[in-house]
């Protein structure tokens, strides 16, 4: 969907947190959604099966729940990442639930978007709201601080399912908690050895073109 902030608030980001997504490009955000508001997105993965190990949930299947989904969309959050990663007011914003299943979710590192030429601006941004808790073992986002100012490729031998980077961290957080991104930070899943489930839907925002 293609959406236009230009007057909606812009309280998802103070100072702090906003130089700590320009130092490390990324932070953590406790407290983004309420209980009832997690409960009304826990009940979307309910009517959605499972894929190939890891289960995807599209806003545009949903029926009960969608109003919690949409809302999404005007997040303070997600609407001050956008201006404050991509300076845009206007962008692109796909919204989508992913839960690696037990023995599942490991990637290689990775960026939302290619590349970008020394001085160019940020392209991409992502916010993860976390439905379950994010711990060590159910597959949390590992994250490589400070690569987002890099503006070469990621080498091959870190782009592996089983690499490691010396200096990624695994970001857990509480039930309700959204985890910010730069777009073009080295990050990666990891699996899911918990026996447990790790629901949390991911909201990709774009500059637009």
């Amino acid at each position: 969907m293609e959406v236009d902030s230009e007057n909606a608030s812009s309280k998802g980001l103070g100072p702090t947190e906003r130089r700590t997504l320009d130092r490390e490009g990324y932070v953590l955000i406790p407290s983004a959604l309420d209980g009832s508001w997690v409960s009304e997105l826990l009940h979307a993965f309910d009517q959605s099966e499972e894929d190939g190990g890891t289960q995807h949930v599209e806003i545009g299947t949903l029926t009960k729940c969608r109003e919690a989904w949409d809302s999404l969309a005007s997040h303070p959050i997600i609407v001050e990442a956008a201006r404050h990663v991509l300076g845009h007011t206007s962008y692109v914003l796909d919204i989508h639930g992913r839960n690696p299943m037990p023995g599942f979710g490991q990637q290689g590192l990775h960026t939302d978007w290619k590349p970008r030429p020394s001085g160019a601006p940020f392209f991409a941004a992502t916010v993860i709201f976390m439905l379950d808790a994010f711990t060590e073992h159910n597959g949390a986002t590992r994250v490589v601080p400070g690569t987002h100012l890099v503006t070469a490729p990621i080498p091959k031998s870190y782009a592996q399912p089983l690499a490691h980077h010396p200096d990624e961290v695994a970001v857990t957080g509480a039930s309700g908690s959204a985890l910010v991104l730069n777009g073009h930070l080295w990050h990666s899943g990891t699996r899911n050895v918990s026996g447990g489930q790790r629901r949390a839907v991911q909201a990709a925002i774009r500059t637009k073109g």
